[in-house]
């Protein structure tokens, strides 16, 4: 049985010997098009360096261990998960952002289960792929708008991805699954699971990381990187009908639902973050337990 759990990697955008890798990670979704036309065209065979991107679809968890280990040099993932990371001891800095219109994170359950509101999940064993990722760090950002006690009332399941929480909601283990709305929606739609409610992240929920010291050593080859970021989502907008073929193609997603959500999203790409955006996520994370006390924003951020 394939291991669903395991990264994919794309082309690479040129066939030199890896001497000098950039190693991009980022998940299997909508909102990374561009890291998948880059590696497909070869956007950066004329540099001295061999890219590469890296599907992961176990998501911001599964990446940050795999930067922690080597195997990854850039990763594009969730604001609050990196924050989460550096204030533990990580070895990760904040390039600069990557989406800056809000995630809109889907609850659902079970369409077998009973559950028809949020309210009514209070107590509930909530699914979540790793410990500090996402879906994770969001289900105590639920709880708070919500008024339950994170610390208390949230119990966890260990599933891994997407696919992990279909099979584990499937068989009662955990209750309730936060992940993107678009993502999921397709088995919203086949009725396989029923969406209760929805949470939006109240800052820019995408950036691109990397270890420190790549950061410090690489920052020609990363300033190339973000170069041809701006250039490849601009196309995004200003190409849609090619954007929506690409997503339904790829994703699966229904025509009308890659529309609204390329309608509804904005990207960055350039180096920095808002400080007071940044701010904003120490101190949610914080008040709701997920940081023992708060730092100051500059200490997530690579000083140019």
């Amino acid at each position: 049985m394939p291991n669903v759990f395991a990264p994919r990697s794309l082309a690479l955008s040129n066939e030199q010997s890896m001497n000098n890798p950039l190693r991009v990670g980022g998940v299997p979704e909508h909102f990374n098009i561009p890291f998948y036309r880059a590696a497909e065209r070869g956007s950066f065979a004329d540099h001295d360096f061999d890219f590469s991107f890296t599907e992961y679809p176990g998501g911001t968890g599964q990446m940050l261990a795999a930067l922690d280990q080597g195997e990854l040099d850039v990763a594009v993932l969730l604001t609050e998960g990196v924050v989460t990371h550096i204030a533990s001891g990580g070895d990760a800095t904040i390039l600069g952002t990557y989406v800056t219109s809000p995630l809109i994170w889907g609850v659902h359950v079970h369409a077998d289960t009973p559950f028809e509101r949020l309210e009514e999940l209070r107590g509930e064993s909530f699914a979540i792929s790793r410990p500090r990722s996402g879906s994770h760090i969001m289900s105590y950002v639920l709880a708070r708008d919500l008024g339950w006690d994170p610390q208390s009332e949230m119990r966890f399941e260990q599933v891994g991805d997407l696919s992990g929480a279909r099979q584990a909601l499937a068989q009662g283990r955990g209750t309730a699954f936060m992940w993107e709305k678009f993502t999921t929606k397709p088995l919203v739609d086949s009725g396989e699971w029923r969406r209760v409610g929805t949470c939006a992240t109240p800052w820019a929920p995408f950036v691109i990381i990397s270890r420190k010291g790549f950061a410090t050593e690489r920052q020609a080859d990363l300033n190339a990187l973000f170069t041809t970021l701006r250039a490849l989502t601009a196309e995004l907008h200003e190409q849609p009908e090619a954007t929506i073929a690409e997503v339904v193609s790829r994703f699966g997603q229904r025509p009308d639902d890659a529309r609204l959500w390329l309608e509804q999203t904005r990207w960055a790409e350039h180096p920095g973050i808002d400080l007071p955006e940044l701010s904003r996520v120490i101190d949610t994370l914080t008040a709701v337990g997920v940081l023992q006390a708060p730092r100051p924003a500059e200490d997530f951020l690579f000083a140019r």
